[in-house]
């Protein structure tokens, strides 16, 4: 069945991400992420989200490789694999928002539970980050607006697989992985993970 579900989602996906050679990633786990989605993002939006994600979980001790349909697997395996879908359309888009704020506690991103086990499959509801993001975004110039998104993005990805590659619903107090994020945390120079979130990432 979980063979089944990855053939399905590397059919669906239509690569918008620059081709890496393996050599260029920092060594360390490797963390194989295949998505599905994002297809009307733009390249500013996709090259933001990948440098935070990268900086994010190598700092966590991970090496991310982001792949489409036709890229060759990592030569060796990947010692993890997350399957992303990226839900609606993943673009800056403040300014259309900004009189629809999101008012209810809707999640941004979540990822399937069953039995008590994190699987390895997560979502970014991208309409929904863009009506979060709209009241304070909507004042920068479109290329910030959209590095900011990218970068928020990657944010709420790594919160993600926080709980897929630690097997916990447990939160920390802050950082990466602490339960709610604010407005100013997705738009914060840092955010990092916190040292209890590290420990549950790699324990002894």
């Amino acid at each position: 069945m979980y063979a089944r579900l990855l053939a399905m989602f590397c059919l669906l996906f239509v690569s918008n991400f620059t081709a890496r050679a393996d050599s260029t990633i920092p060594m360390g786990p490797t963390l194989e992420v295949y998505v599905k989605g994002g297809q009307g993002s733009t390249p500013d939006v996709l090259a933001a989200m990948s440098r935070e994600l990268d900086v994010l979980m190598q700092t966590a001790g991970f090496r991310v490789v982001l792949r489409g349909t036709d890229d060759a697997a990592t030569s060796g395996g990947a010692e993890h694999l997350v399957l992303v879908e990226l839900r609606g359309l993943c673009v800056a888009q403040f300014s259309a928002l900004a009189g629809a704020p999101l008012l209810t506690s809707v999640p941004l991103a979540s990822s399937s539970v069953a039995e008590g086990k994190v699987l390895p499959f997560s979502s970014v509801d991208c309409t929904a980050l863009n009506r979060f993001l709209a009241p304070v975004g909507l004042n920068q110039p479109q290329a910030e607006q959209e590095y900011l998104y990218g970068r928020s993005l990657a944010r709420l990805l790594a919160h993600e697989f926080y709980h897929v590659l630690a097997q916990t619903d447990d939160h920390a107090p802050e950082g990466i992985a602490k339960a709610r994020f604010s407005i100013a945390d997705l738009l914060a120079d840092h955010l990092d993970f916190e040292t209890i979130a590290l420990q549950r990432l790699h324990p002894r």
